[in-house]
């Protein structure tokens, strides 16, 4: 009994040290330079080993389109890791869109060749969020996550609601397409559809005003012949402006009909594009972070 038991301590002995000591492939895909990232990986974690590779720039850049992304490249992955000596590949994608950092962190076990953890995020940027977001996605998967880490990213979050102040809202994008039509969707920076709005609603509305304005010209053409028709009795005369009359009638009454229904269109249509800007408008990311910058320094070895 007292021999298993020693046996079972030296077992998880051998596996614990195997789990700190594993080596690692990091495969750093960014679209621009970082200061002190591959440094900041090693002086963090040194209680494993990284071989780094700028080789492979367009490994796995198609995952996504992968039916079955985890198992697809298991081959590859196992030649990398014969060919590297390493337990894991750790492929790092960062890409920079306005104030936006977007992260995809992938591991791959090279004995069997599989995904075992990824890790996606798409927030605001802020104060060495490349370096800090980098050293809590390898630190989560070898659960070596430090608490400074952690402060780092928190310092830009709300935690209380009632602090976050949207510079956008869809309020705000509808009270303005309400205003002008496609200015809410412009707002929002949506410009196909705010160039669709304005042309349909000026296009309405040229439209009502000609007819309109055909309306209001077959009205006083009608009472001008028919006050002609009233005071003549040359029978040719009576015939012409009582022919003039009938025809300005019909138009009149035409062109009414016509400005009434655009005029309806053209207000549905205003209501219809204030509600659009409103639907299409403005929403928070899934996290909110403050606009300040953190004044806190994240750790890099």
């Amino acid at each position: 009994m007292k021999s298993i038991f020693i046996s079972s301590i030296l077992f998880f002995c051998i596996i614990f040290a195997f789990d700190q000591n594993s080596t690692y492939l990091v495969l750093n895909h960014f679209d621009q330079p970082i200061k002190d990232i591959t440094q900041s990986l090693i002086n963090n974690f040194n209680n494993s080993s990284f071989i780094f590779d700028s080789s492979y720039r367009t490994l796995l850049d198609n995952l996504d389109e992968d039916e079955n992304p985890a198992s697809k490249h298991m081959e590859l992955i196992k030649k990398l890791g014969e060919t590297h000596k390493v337990n894991y590949v750790l492929l790092n994608r960062i890409e920079h869109k306005n104030n936006r950092l977007l992260m995809d962190g992938l591991l791959f076990n090279t004995r069997s060749g599989g995904l075992i953890h990824r890790r996606k995020i798409n927030l605001r940027n802020y104060n060495d969020a490349s370096v800090n977001e980098l050293n809590l996605w390898v630190g989560s998967t070898m659960k070596q996550v430090e608490e400074l880490w952690e402060k780092e990213r928190e310092s830009i979050l709300y935690l209380d609601p009632e602090d976050i102040q949207q510079e956008k809202t869809p309020m705000g994008a509808a009270l303005r397409s309400l205003a002008i039509p496609g200015w809410g969707q412009a707002y929002s920076n949506n410009y196909l559809s705010a160039g669709i709005w304005a042309g349909i609603e000026v296009s309405l509305s040229l439209a009502f005003l000609i007819s309109y304005n055909n309306y209001d010209s077959a009205a006083k053409s009608y009472l001008e012949n028919l006050k002609l028709y009233d005071a003549t009795d040359d029978e040719k005369e009576v015939s012409s402006y009582r022919n003039a009359a009938e025809k300005n009638w019909d138009e009149h009454v035409l062109y009414s009909q016509l400005a009434i229904a655009l005029a309806s269109t053209t207000v549905s249509g205003w209501i219809s594009n204030s509600i659009h800007a409103w639907i299409f408008g403005p929403r928070p990311y899934s996290n909110i972070y403050q606009k300040g910058i953190s004044n806190s320094n994240s750790k890099k070895g």
